[in-house]
């Protein structure tokens, strides 16, 4: 069997080029003979590439070699090689340069049909798919899955992955600091960012041993969510990270924006720093849950002790009913019921210091206590907006922290990190998972 292709430049004229051939005997043959093998598949893709790249610069040598004031030929003064990297093998091509014009124009180098073609010495291609598979995988295993799938000329680096996603992080990084204001279609809706945070283990050296990214999910309606992730002391800040991505999402000055997180002050801060506006915030219901029902295991396990609803009366008709409470959103009357508790657990101290659960569970009221006075204003009629179908947690940002983070990061990963070296790959994920990697108008998915 041959493999030839036929190219037709801009001439007219057809060449035939022979690629591959490829031998098979009849007698004896098993399944393992059946069709193209890997090797011979990287093969023909490898000999393909260096046809049709050298045929492409062929023509492009054909218009810039035509002088552009009189319509004559330059002349050659010597050819030269240039090494491109691309998906399918790398490509060595034959580039002439030019003499300068017998009408007395010189030959303009780095400006024509060549030099466009040319820019770069990888293509966008083999930089995304390095990029992504970066991002994804270990960079060593990147590297081993390319040298298993694609044709090359020696074995992939994983030095060269991490330059690559780093430079592909970057052009991220610019286009969506450049893009501007999208127009939604949901009107004037409110748009909720989901917004959380991760630890991550950093590189020796650096001021601590755990640094924190912030990660979440802006949610607009009749637009596809969109993900965002940053770590701190780089150039990109994390404010930037969340306007850019509100930004896409069709948010314009002057609209509401409900932020949704665990109560942390720094992330509150993080979107009233992209926003430069008030935002309304809501309190994960999830986390006053767990809150609350730590108190009631607590409370379950002390409730055998004779004489103690006796003693502590208020603690023992107020704890059931603190969810139902804040549920409902009567925050002046669940603080009331976490005080009282609070007092009459006062009243006996020594019989809370001679038990150590009781103890317990007056450190958890008191926990409980300081969390609603900070968090008065974000808790809300959460049993109103489930019902009405509206949410109540950031397990968006749940979410999005394990597939951004945790699936590289942490969990089985025990790669240390630098700020910078975690935001690039960030990046590159948060585009991965929204689907913004191969879309048409980035330059490096052209």
């Amino acid at each position: 069997m041959k493999v030839w292709v036929e190219v037709i430049g801009t001439d007219g004229v057809l060449q035939r080029r022979e690629i591959a051939i490829i031998d098979r005997s009849v007698d004896g043959v098993g399944l393992d003979a059946l069709g193209l093998s890997l090797a011979e598949g990287k093969a023909i893709q490898c000999r393909l590439q260096e046809e049709l790249t050298q045929f492409q610069v062929d023509q492009a040598i054909r218009q810039d070699r035509k002088c552009h004031d009189c319509g004559r030929l330059h002349g050659v003064h010597d050819y030269r090689s240039r090494t491109v990297h691309s998906l399918f093998g790398i490509c060595r091509l034959r580039v002439p340069r030019f003499r300068s014009c017998t009408c007395g124009k010189p030959a303009k180098a780095y400006t024509g049909n060549i030099e466009t073609l040319l820019k770069g010495r990888a293509t966008p291609e083999l930089e995304r798919v390095q990029a992504e598979l970066g991002s994804r995988l270990s960079f060593r295993e990147a590297a081993r899955v390319l040298d298993l799938f694609v044709p090359a000329a020696r074995p992939h680096n994983h030095r060269t992955v991490v330059n690559r996603l780093a430079k592909v992080a970057n052009q991220i990084e610019k286009w969506d600091a450049a893009s501007p204001y999208r127009m939604s279609r949901a009107g004037g809706s409110s748009i909720s960012v989901f917004i959380d945070g991760a630890y991550i283990r950093a590189v020796p050296g650096y001021q601590s041993r755990h640094f924190e990214i912030a990660m979440g999910r802006v949610v607009s309606p009749g637009r596809l969510p969109r993900q965002f992730a940053a770590a701190p002391h780089v150039a990109t800040g994390k404010h930037d990270a969340v306007r850019a991505a509100m930004r896409a999402q069709g948010w314009l000055p002057g609209r509401d924006v409900t932020v949704f997180s665990d109560g942390d002050v720094g992330l509150q801060s993080i979107v009233l720093s992209a926003t430069r506006e008030p935002v309304t915030h809501i309190l994960d219901w999830f986390h006053l849950s767990m809150r609350l029902r730590h108190i009631e295991q607590t409370w379950q396990g002390l409730r055998h002790i004779g004489d103690l609803n006796i003693y502590l009366r208020d603690v023992a008709v107020d704890v059931p009913r603190l969810r139902h409470l804040l549920w409902s959103g009567y925050v002046r009357e669940a603080t009331r019921a976490v005080k009282n508790m609070l007092y009459q657990l006062e009243q006996h101290a020594t019989l809370r210091d001679a038990n150590q659960k009781l103890k317990r569970l007056s450190v958890l009221i008191s926990n409980l206590q300081s969390y609603l006075v900070q968090n008065t204003t974000s808790i809300v009629d959460y049993c109103h907006r489930y019902w009405s179908g509206q949410p109540i947690s950031s397990s968006p940002a749940e979410s999005a922290a394990n597939s951004l983070v945790n699936a590289r990061m942490n969990k089985k990963r025990q790669m240390r990190w630098s700020p910078a070296g975690a935001h690039r790959v960030l990046q590159v994920r948060a585009a991965v998972a929204d689907g913004r990697l191969k879309q048409a108008k980035f330059a490096l998915a052209a």
